[in-house]
This record gives structure tokens, C-alpha cells and sequence, in this order.
């Protein structure tokens, strides 16, 4: 009797311009000679769906910018007084994450400077948290880890500070995927001074 294991399953971040994605792993032996592939569901394309001694050499390219669950079937020839037989191969197209780090921020030298909270700080798509670092500048941050919440973290400028701070909000990233950062820049701007002088 023919058998069937079409391997799987693959884990891919969504895409403008996806790339191929090599359906290794696949394979038939009892009776079976060939195997054909077919979308079962999810859109995208296949390098061929003929019967092929080859299938773990056949591609799958997923469907510009979609992100979702992409099911694929493997089927087999069938040999004299047998049926053919199929497998299912699970193709996971996760959300591109995103990110907005929000600001920019000004403000003021001082000695006893006050922490300022990074509202408007987001991140999205398949991302679930970020994490905050100073990329240029002195100062520091309530917390540099991964956190659901990164509008939530607070900078505090180092006392008598005064120039341009950058920070880099980081996510997560999806199975798949990479992650991506954005940049917040704070000012903190010299403390006015004055002199009236003497009589």
C-alpha cells in the first residue's frame, strides 16, 4: 500500500515580495512512485502541482502581504488495486511585527532631573512586546526588558546632562520573523541663565 508524510510544518513572516519556500521533508514509499501537491486552503502558489518522483524539491510561495494558515496536501500515485493516499502540511504565515517609538521629547538640564514616561510608544502586527536601550546619550531607563507595555517605561536624563538622548524600542518577533526597532529622540536643552547685573 502507498505511504505519505508531507512534512511540515513551516513557520514564515508575512511579506510584500515572500520568497519560495523549499516543501523539504516530503515523501512517499510503499507502492507510491510520484506524489502531487495541492493548496487546500490559503491562497498562494505552487511550482507544480503534476505528479512528481520529486516532491520535497516542489516550492510554495505564499500570497503578497498575507498572513494566516496556509494547508497543503501531499497525494500519492496510486499502485494496481490500491487507493492513493494524502497528507496535510501546515504552512504558518505569521503578521510582519511593527513598531512606533513615539516622541520626540525635549527637556530641560538639570541637576535633579525628572523621569520622562515614553507614551505613545507602540508595538504591533505580530509583535506582542518591545524593549527600550539608549542607543546614544546619557541617562536611564525604568526597565530594558521585553514588556507588553513600552508607552509605560520612563527615561530620567543623567543630572546636568544637556545634549540629544536616542533611544530603540525593539519587539519581539513571531516564528519567522525578525524583529524590527524604531528610534526616539529626547533633547534635553541647557537651563536658561541670567544676570541683571549690578547697580
Amino acid at each position: 500500500a502507498p505511504t505519505v508524510n508531507a512534512g511540515g510544518p513551516n513557520n514564515i513572516c508575512q511579506s510584500a515580495s515572500p520568497s519560495p519556500i523549499t516543501l523539504s521533508g516530503a515523501s512517499f514509499g510503499g507502492g507510491a512512485t510520484t506524489g502531487a501537491w495541492s493548496i487546500t486552503s490559503g491562497p498562494g502558489s505552487l511550482s507544480n502541482t503534476a505528479q512528481t518522483a520529486t516532491p520535497a524539491t516542489v516550492t510554495y510561495t505564499p500570497a503578497a502581504n498575507y498572513s494566516g494558515t496556509v494547508t497543503l496536501t501531499l497525494t500519492t500515485n496510486a499502485p494496481a488495486g490500491c487507493a492513493p493516499v494524502s497528507a496535510t502540511r501546515t504552512i504558518n504565515v505569521n503578521p510582519a511585527p511593527t513598531v512606533n517609538a513615539g516622541g520626540p521629547d525635549a527637556a530641560c538640564h538639570s541637576a535633579t532631573p525628572s523621569a520622562i514616561t515614553l507614551s505613545g510608544a507602540s508595538v504591533g502586527g505580530g509583535a506582542t512586546t518591545g524593549a527600550w536601550s539608549i542607543t546614544s546619550g546619557s541617562g536611564s531607563l525604568s526597565s530594558t526588558a521585553q514588556t507588553a507595555t513600552p508607552a509605560n517605561v520612563t527615561f530620567t536624563p543623567a543630572a546636568n546632562f544637556s545634549g540629544t538622548v536616542t533611544l530603540t524600542l525593539t519587539t519581539n518577533a513571531p516564528a519567522g520573523c525578525s524583529p524590527i526597532s524604531a528610534t526616539r529622540t529626547i533633547n534635553v536643552n541647557p537651563a536658561p541663565t541670567v544676570n541683571a547685573g549690578g547697580p
